[in-house]
């Protein structure tokens, strides 16, 4: 059986479609809501009775939200999906049928689209201070094919191991348990990235399976707030995972870029 896990904070605009999208599908529906503002519970108690709901009094975060329900979820493979995400019909079954031919294979990502259809990035290359500026380069031709193929992800592991966006990514259980979950140090941001590098060193290998369409909205926030999620979740990466330079080298620039006051409340903030 698959568990399927969706976080939701005032998700209401997708979380209908996101939830149609699994009708038929037989797998258990865990949804984490981080209190919610909107009216997300009672969309999805009126017309989504057999999910199993589990609201929250704080926002506990992405990570966090996620461990929690699939520390509750009863399948061998759990599908973390975005509430902002939506399954193509047949895309759930062909993740599926790949997990379970590949028993080396931890995590599998589907191909994900915008709502419009063009193509959306669910691989990166490997996250650093030459990952980052070939993703930035990569960024302008996402609508292009060869952006997401074999040539493309070859050239991108010559500088390290590709990883997955968490939009929308099946996992074996034993493998997520296995290596701890999420680490909910990691608020919102890098999270993904951190578990693809920890599956990877316990000996699991990452799939994708371009067959599998999900189309996935994407968030939006304005810059401040992005900045104040993603730049302490960004100092972490950078310390648990990168070499002592490049973790100096990204505070620099930041610190050039945002001031030392900023920087060091982010700081604060990636410290616990």
């Amino acid at each position: 059986m698959i568990s399927v896990i969706i976080v939701n904070h005032d998700g209401e605009d997708y979380l209908g479609r996101c939830l149609e999208s699994l009708d038929g599908s037989k797998a258990e529906v865990l949804l984490i809501d981080n209190a919610s503002r909107d009216n997300s519970l009672s969309l999805v108690r009126e017309r989504f009775p057999e999910v199993k709901l589990f609201p929250q009094e704080e926002n506990l975060g992405f990570a966090a939200a996620n461990n929690l329900a699939a520390a509750k979820a009863s399948g061998e493979a759990l599908l973390l999906l975005n509430n902002d995400a939506w399954l193509e019909a047949g895309a759930l079954d062909l993740l599926a049928e790949k997990l379970s031919a590949r028993p080396d294979v931890g995590l599998i990502a589907p191909e994900l689209r915008y709502p419009n259809g063009q193509r959306q990035f669910s691989w990166s290359p490997a996250r650093g201070v030459v990952g980052e500026v070939l993703q930035k380069a990569r960024n302008r031709f996402e609508a292009q094919a060869w952006a997401h193929g074999s040539l493309a992800r070859w050239l991108a592991r010559m500088i390290g191991p590709t990883w997955y966006t968490a939009a929308c990514v099946l996992i074996r259980a034993e493998a997520f348990r296995a290596v701890g979950g999420f680490d909910e140090e990691f608020l919102m941001y890098f999270e993904d990235v951190d578990l693809c590098l920890r599956l990877e060193a316990a000996g699991w290998r990452l799939a994708w399976e371009p067959g599998a369409i999900v189309y996935h909205a994407g968030g939006v926030a304005n810059r401040s707030d992005v900045d104040d999620l993603y730049r302490p979740s960004q100092l972490r990466y950078y310390r648990l995972h990168r070499p002592q330079w490049e973790s100096r080298l990204v505070e620099r620039r930041l610190r050039r870029r945002c001031g030392d006051e900023t920087v060091d409340r982010w700081l604060t903030v990636e410290n616990g």
